[in-house]
């Protein structure tokens, strides 16, 4: 026997109208005659509230040969189970991505070298700096200012220029991703940009760690007196 041959019968057995096990059900009375009718089937929390309602087993229900109650059920389920894999997979992609969006947050606002120099949203800029003076000597690793627009905004970076700088040449071409310097050199006067051209009267200022927050990457200025002196 079919199954809503089936549900009709014990329905009326329980002297249930569509409507009476509709609303036990809280579903629409249009939902149970579609079931007895055999264009849908419940699933299988429905299937479980209905053998309990009309107090019949889910064996009752489901028996007969052309019931296809069980087929529905088990397609449902895959069906849950593809869901809940595709959900799962979702999940884990926008997980991902947020820890490694986490990450180059972080290593831009602590710059981290190696996070910066792989971050795909960076890009390579041209920057200038004047150099400390190393009087005749190796220069040691040092902070400058590298000023990557006319306006002054830069950053200060960690230089690994390790030749002499004199005071004759003493500013810097510096090619970089944020914190990874790829290389920097020694230029002339002539070689400066003449929107530039205000750094080479200035002096190297070294880096001071602000009281309120280490803020090593500064907006535009409308001056240069910022990073120099």
């Amino acid at each position: 026997m079919e199954f809503g041959k089936i549900l009709k019968e014990e329905r009326t057995r329980q002297n249930l109208s569509q409507s009476d096990l509709a609303l036990k059900l809280h579903v629409a009375r249009q939902t149970v005659s579609k079931w007895e009718n055999g264009d849908t089937y419940p699933n299988l929390d429905v299937l479980v509230s209905l053998s309990e309602i009309l107090n019949v087993s889910s064996d009752t229900l489901l028996k007969g040969e052309n019931n296809n109650v069980v087929e529905n059920l088990s397609n449902d389920v895959k069906k849950k189970k593809r869901y809940k894999g595709v959900l799962i997979g979702i999940g884990t992609v926008l997980a991902f991505c947020i820890v490694i969006l986490g990450v180059l947050t972080w290593g831009r606002q602590t710059q981290n070298e190696t996070i910066d120099r792989i971050n795909p949203f960076l890009k390579t800029q041209t920057g200038y700096a004047v150099m400390p003076l190393s009087n005749g000597k190796s220069l040691k690793p040092k902070d400058i200012f590298v000023v990557d627009d006319p306006f002054g905004s830069g950053e200060w970076l960690k230089t690994r220029y390790t030749g002499a700088v004199e005071k004759d040449d003493h500013v810097a071409i510096v090619k970089h991703k944020g914190s990874f310097i790829f290389v920097s050199r020694l230029i002339t006067k002539k070689q400066l940009p003449a929107e530039y051209s205000d750094i080479w009267n200035q002096n190297y200022y070294p880096y001071e760690k602000n009281p309120t927050g280490d803020h090593r990457i500064q907006p535009s200025s409308s001056t240069w007196g910022l990073p120099f002196k």
